[in-house]
């Protein structure tokens, strides 16, 4: 595919209305080879059935101009473009019904696949016992060589993302919006990640979220991975479309068995009484996935080792819980971006676990 061609392909999936059928249906009528200079009337009169559309795409640009203005808002928010069959976008939704067949992506992308994917999502409201359960789950992902794939929630999600990182591992995270209009806790955790770890979004820059969009998102994190575990969520959360979504496409998904008494567990409790497979551990997830487990240290969590700077002022924080203000407190020298900065560190590092309400953990 030339550079018009494929221009053309993102000119026409960042109209509004459009969507993966519209895209398809337009595609079996027009070689792709044809798109760039395709007259905008000529586009327009083949959506006879959304008159809303069709009068937009009259009165708007060619689709190489619309190309032209994606690229421009792009780069101004660092992002870019990856087609559906480039190294870069995820395999597993190659061909998948209703993919997207354009990426907005902030990252590398998803050259490196590992030795599989898992989606690990859940309830933003998850107590901190099962925020540390859900990070340590990833980091034995991570150590196995796995994708970890989550939204960019706070909660199951963060945790998902910071777990996967301290394991040394690749994370994806799956945004509702244009890239350049992320709500805050997407804004937090793309500030987390590193050069190893890509935000893909299906949504062309300037798009807002909404409930409909976090929805469909949540079709594409399932179609990403090749099991989906959902560790926490009340029955008719969010996640139930992850799970829903991932028995459609034929993943292997996994529930967090929960006490009978806990809140917050009626999602897994349901998927569970229907049949869906518990995951204890790591140990389940790869059982799932047909893959060996290696034989690394995996159960035993070692932290990756840090400089002796480092590891002075790691000293120095509070033992156990602690707040933002307490870390300030406890290393006055540094600014509070430095503050931040450090405990991300260490945090990826895994010796401090982040709670929610700008709290934090030393791990002993």
């Amino acid at each position: 595919m030339d550079t018009a061609e494929r221009r053309a392909v993102v000119g026409l999936w960042s109209i509004q209305g459009v969507g993966a059928k519209g895209f398809a249906a337009f595609e079996a009528r027009v070689p792709r080879r044809e798109w760039a200079a395709l007259p905008m009337r000529e586009v327009a009169s083949l959506y006879t059935d959304k008159p809303g559309l069709r009068a937009r795409l009259f009165r708007g640009p060619g689709l190489l101009a619309r190309a032209e203005v994606v690229e421009a808002q792009l780069r101004r928010c660092g992002g870019r473009v990856c087609l559906s069959g480039d190294a870069e976008y995820p395999g597993a939704l190659v061909g998948l019904e209703g993919a997207p067949p354009v990426l907005f992506m902030k990252g590398p992308g998803a050259a490196r696949a590992g030795r599989g994917q898992v989606a690990i999502v859940g309830t933003r409201a998850v107590p901190d016992e099962w925020r540390s359960w859900t990070f340590e789950l990833a980091r034995a992902c991570a150590r196995q060589g796995l994708v970890v794939a989550s939204g960019g929630a706070e909660g199951v999600d963060s945790a998902a993302h910071a777990g996967a990182l301290a394991g040394g591992g690749v994370t994806w995270v799956f945004a509702a919006s244009g890239l350049d209009q992320l709500d805050d806790p997407p804004k937090r955790v793309l500030a987390s990640l590193d050069a190893r770890s890509t935000m893909f979004t299906a949504l062309p820059p300037g798009v807002r979220a909404n409930d409909g969009l976090f929805v469909q998102r949540n079709r594409f994190i399932s179609g990403a991975a090749q099991a989906v575990v959902v560790v926490r969520g009340k029955e008719d959360s969010g996640a139930r479309h992850t799970a829903q979504y991932a028995l459609e496409q034929r993943r292997p998904l996994l529930a967090v068995p929960p006490g009978p008494m806990e809140p917050n567990a009626g999602l897994c409790r349901a998927l569970l009484r229907e049949g869906c497979a518990p995951c204890f551990d790591v140990s389940d997830v790869m059982r799932a996935l047909s893959v060996e487990a290696t034989t690394m240290a995996d159960e035993v969590f070692e932290r990756a080792a840090i400089d002796a700077r480092v590891r002075d002022l790691l000293e120095r924080l509070p033992a156990g819980a602690f707040t933002m203000e307490r870390a300030l407190e406890a290393l006055p020298e540094l600014s509070s971006g430095d503050v931040t900065a450090l405990l991300v560190e260490l945090e990826l590092a895994g010796w401090v676990v982040p709670r929610s309400g700008r709290r934090y953990e030393k791990r002993a």
